[in-house]
């Protein structure tokens, strides 16, 4: 667990459910790559004093990053696959593909079929800490690169979003929790 930053409130009650966004970066204390691009937004779920706990909620890259990949004269093939995970999670991934030049639509769907199978394959047989860090670390868009270039050349695959849909019934909350220090003010 790690501090991820600190929210003013008068009551402790009144940051509950709040979100937190932090980048990969400043979470691993690693500027390097795209690492400054990809946020993960966490929920808080509990307060403890002047601790408040939170939970994965959402992963995205930056809307900068992904306007810098789109060119002219390219193809942007995107999809959205909904999974469950061995463990019950499900979640809804985006996946996006950049073409180096036009292609067809044909090859277009081509492309969206091995995403969503790759997608599907892989959220299917792990448990959600595992399918989120192989999506953010780039293990599963280099699955995905390295199975649609044969349909069509491509630059770049990423993961664009990850949302958590819904969790599994009776799962203690914390699992891929951060924890974030909150100041609390009392009002006099």
């Amino acid at each position: 667990m790690s501090e991820i930053g600190e929210t003013p409130a008068d009551d402790p009650e009144k940051v509950l459910n709040r979100t937190v966004e932090v980048t990969l970066a400043d979470l691993t204390n690693d500027y390097s790559n795209q690492n400054p691009y990809k946020k993960l937004v966490f929920k808080v779920y509990r307060v403890a004093g002047s601790n408040a706990y939170t939970a994965f909620h959402r992963y995205e890259l930056g809307r900068d990053y992904i306007n810098s990949l789109t060119r002219r004269r390219t193809t942007k093939v995107e999809d959205v696959v909904d999974i469950t995970t061995t463990d019950g999670y499900v979640l809804r991934v985006k996946p996006v593909a950049f073409t180096i030049r036009r292609c067809k639509t044909s090859q277009r769907r081509a492309i969206r079929a091995v995403m969503r199978e790759i997608v599907q394959k892989t959220g299917s047989e792990e448990g959600f800490v595992q399918f989120i860090q192989e999506c953010i670390l780039g293990k599963i868009p280099s699955e995905i690169y390295k199975n649609a270039k044969k349909i069509y050349p491509l630059r770049r695959v990423e993961i664009r979003k990850i949302e958590l849909l819904k969790e599994p019934k009776g799962i203690e909350k914390g699992v891929f929790e951060e924890e974030k220090t909150e100041e609390v003010e009392a009002e006099a």
